[in-house]
């Protein structure tokens, strides 16, 4: 039952992700003067009795890897559509989206999927709503890593490319929000468990290398190569309930969950993994505020089963605690926006474990806007404070069409093996992109 309603939205969308792509497609055709003019009037066309079709999103993204000796090229596609619509209280949404993927070298593939994006039914009252149906649930505050978002479905098929609301997808949920002066309580229950989008098994973004026995945040793991991989999925997701205030110069937080990770956790055995998805209480607290020409963000949780891999090579779970502290203001209130987070993670071990039992690092970005709005100068980073972990990622991009960017970016690694630089610093990339929302 559980596949049949996963795979019945996926199926649902066939038709969205055809009929956008064929008017990208015609616009493409078009001179670039006479793009905005045509999608507006698609728009208006599509817009019958409070019912609206939109291209949410496309993109092309393609470049070569800098420095790896066995892979050539990285391309990306992606397309996102959907429906909308309302009468009264009620309202809707139909979307879904098409991924493609490719590789060239060794290994090389190509791989297409299907998926849901937003796909609910919901009803408006005067303090409540009610949501049924696949939704993004993106609890916290904090950008880049947030410890209290627990119940979206992680998009981890590019690794850490994308900023933190590009690697979140919809999640099937029922969702009740309601609204009391400055407060609102937020209550989720994910009945059906969706768990994390995956690379393919040979992309340079997997976090597993069976070849060369290697896995992300453990280090080089000799058993590794060549072991079969195994998914365990089953069950629901968990729930939780979230308690916010706006308001008065502070806006704070409470929240609850009894939650299941979607990013796999890979329980070793002789010469196989499997993929597995533990519950866990999390217990979150959060704080937002302006002072001193800043805004400054907090976010605090403590889990009840976190998972771990002794050296003997045994599964456990144990008590963890995670601190983000963030900052984002505007340097002498120019349209330069920065933004630096500090995060911290620890895990109560008594024995040596192959996973780090603590990290801390800090994130960043950096954005600039110039020749009148037309370019954009970003950069991000995350960089280890207790071992050598670096992520760089500079980007320029030429806003100067309306709904289209075009931009220029690279990927830089570099780290100790059990980081996320590390494990990737053969993976430097450069990518040549375009994406356009109509």
């Amino acid at each position: 039952m559980q596949y049949a309603v996963i795979w019945a939205s996926k199926l649902a969308c066939v038709f969205l992700i055809q009929a956008s792509f064929s008017f990208a497609i015609a616009a493409d055709d078009l001179p670039v003067e006479d793009v905005t003019s045509v999608t507006k009037s698609w728009e208006n066309t599509n817009s019958i009795a409070g019912v609206n079709f939109k291209v949410d999103d496309l993109r092309i993204e393609f470049g070569p890897f800098a420095d790896n000796a066995n892979i050539s090229t990285d391309t990306y596609l992606h397309g996102a559509v959907s429906v909308k619509g309302k009468s009264g209280a009620w309202e809707f949404v139909l979307g879904g989206r098409l991924d493609t993927y490719a590789q060239t070298g060794t290994p090389g593939f190509v791989r297409t999927q299907l998926d849901y994006t937003e796909n609910y039914l919901r009803w408006r009252g005067d303090n409540t709503r009610i949501t049924a149906g696949t939704q993004n649930v993106l609890w916290g505050r904090v950008d880049e890593i947030s410890p209290i978002d627990r119940m979206s479905r992680s998009d981890l098929s590019r690794s850490f490319l994308g900023r933190l609301p590009e690697r979140r997808r919809a999640v099937p949920a029922l969702r009740l929000e309601h609204f009391a002066g400055d407060y609102k309580v937020d209550a989720v229950w994910l009945p059906i468990f969706d768990a994390a989008v995956m690379p393919h098994q040979s992309s340079a973004w997997s976090p597993l290398d069976r070849i060369n026995g290697r896995m992300l945040g453990i280090g080089n793991v000799p058993a590794l190569i060549g072991a079969q991989v195994r998914e365990e999925v089953h069950g629901s997701g968990g729930g939780g309930v979230r308690l916010t205030r706006t308001g008065a110069g502070l806006d704070y937080g409470l929240s609850l969950q009894r939650i299941r990770q979607s990013q796999p956790y890979y329980q070793m055995s002789p010469a196989l993994l499997t993929a597995i998805h533990p519950f866990s209480w999390v217990l979150g607290g959060e704080l937002e505020t302006q002072k001193a020409g800043a805004t400054w963000r907090m976010e605090a949780t403590w889990s009840s089963d976190a998972p771990v891999t002794t050296r003997s090579f045994q599964y456990r779970t144990e008590q963890a605690l995670d601190l983000v502290l963030g900052t984002e203001f505007f340097p002498g209130d120019s349209d330069t926006r920065v933004t630096l987070q500090v995060a911290a993670h620890k895990i109560f071990v008594s024995t040596p474990t192959l996973d780090r039992s603590q990290f801390y690092a800090l994130t960043g970005e950096v954005e600039h806007p110039f020749a009148q709005g037309r370019w954009r100068a970003n950069f991000r980073f995350i960089s280890g404070l207790d071992k050598h972990d670096v992520y760089l990622n500079p980007k320029l991009t030429y806003t100067g069409i309306d709904q289209h960017e075009f931009f220029l970016a690279a990927h830089v690694f570099s780290g100790s093996p059990q980081t996320l630089g590390g494990y990737y610093k053969h993976d430097d990339l450069i990518v040549l992109g375009w994406q356009a929302k109509f």
